[in-house]
């Protein structure tokens, strides 16, 4: 495969569209905390367990216990995605490699962007309209109003509320709360009377309270021109969330087109000497809200029913 960057082609892998979104995917906020799952352009039907299974004790030759055990299914059906670019034929002809990589990160970046805003607050990241029927981790009643006070017992008291029904087992933050709960966590771990190593701020993935913990700006909403929610973090069981997206992956490219960008100016490819290039994707997923916990600013805390 090969894409062609004013008339010089740029030798390209076979799956590359596809590695690209993987790899953008895998280091979204929901990607470090919750694996993907093959997910059929035409939609998957996710079998939920509810619960019922035990054992116990049993004499030889004796009738076996049997459990009623209850399983309920949710459909997931993927949402489109998509996103145009117009670059300059100057700057893809005096360098189409570097172009090339540079579109790649551009393209992962936005893409981790949608996916966190979308399983999140279930909005659009380029211009934050609603996605028809999405349900995202903030519909959760489950509410902790975070204050000035000692940090850990706040965060403590959202794992309770996620817990009640549901095993927690990871953290997604704002990235501005990471040198505070950097701090809390030092605190917790200095000896009596004694100081602790300083904490390594440049871990993408870390650790709070012993679970696995994530950080990114979609976290509060803030994604483009997107206004900050107040929403500091959030606390659940990663595994109520079931995530995926096709991996017919299209990236199609013109210098014939006609387009309008975000400010509502009119490019013409062919005569603005620019080349459009245009991908789309699908991704779909299913969240059980109760099964999470949110921290925000200037609230009090509140539990679901």
């Amino acid at each position: 495969m090969a894409i062609t960057l004013d008339g010089l082609s740029v030798p390209l892998p076979q799956d590359w569209a596809a590695t690209t979104m993987k790899q953008a995917f895998e280091q979204s906020v929901a990607g470090q905390l919750s694996p993907s799952e093959p997910m059929p352009t035409n939609g998957k039907v996710i079998p939920v367990y509810e619960g019922g299974f035990e054992v116990g004790y049993t004499a030889e030759a004796s009738p076996k216990p049997a459990s009623d055990v209850t399983f309920t299914t949710r459909s997931v059906v993927p949402w489109k995605f998509a996103g145009l670019v117009g670059v300059s034929k100057e700057a893809a002809r005096a360098n189409p490699a570097q172009m090339l990589t540079i579109m790649q990160q551009d393209m992962q970046n936005a893409v981790q962007r949608q996916l966190d805003l979308g399983i999140f607050y279930g909005k659009s990241a380029f211009n934050g309209t609603a996605i028809p029927n999405a349900p995202f981790i903030n519909q959760t009643t489950n509410r902790v109003g975070l204050t000035d006070g000692d940090l850990v017992p706040q965060i403590l008291a959202g794992y309770d509320l996620a817990a009640v029904d549901s095993d927690p087992d990871g953290f997604a933050f704002d990235p501005r709360y990471r040198t505070k709960l950097a701090l809390a966590s030092q605190q917790q771990l200095a000896p009596a009377g004694g100081t602790s190593s300083m904490p390594n701020l440049n871990q993408v993935v870390g650790q709070f309270a012993g679970l696995k913990t994530a950080f990114g700006r979609a976290v509060s909403g803030r994604v483009g021109s997107q206004p900050d929610t107040g929403v500091r973090g959030f606390v659940g069981d990663w595994e109520k969330l079931h995530w995926g997206f096709s991996e017919n992956v299209e990236l199609t490219r013109s210098d014939q087109a006609s387009w309008v960008d975000g400010s509502g100016k009119t490019w013409n490819a062919f005569q603005d000497n620019m080349i459009l290039y245009r991908i789309e994707f699908e991704a779909g997923w299913y969240i059980d809200a109760d099964a999470f916990a949110a921290y925000e600013e200037g609230t009090s805390e509140s539990g679901g029913e």
